[in-house]
């Protein structure tokens, strides 16, 4: 339960994150909430492969011993 809520924690935070700099590429109006949706697709996607990442060294070190 806790990593759900620290998952979806960290999705909500780059949500945030990416729909205050969407501003940047954006002059306004609702598109800048599709770039958001787009950069925190990205997001979740990077915290994704660093979490995989981080299991399969895991689980590395655990063949190897």
């Amino acid at each position: 339960m806790i990593s759900f809520l620290l998952g979806l924690g960290i999705y909500i935070l780059g949500f945030l994150i990416t729909v205050i700099s969407a501003g940047i590429f954006s002059s306004g109006g609702q598109s800048s909430y599709y770039y958001g949706i787009i950069f925190s697709v990205l997001y979740l996607s990077a915290v994704v492969g660093v979490s995989a990442s981080h299991i399969l060294r895991e689980l590395r070190k655990k063949d190897n011993s």
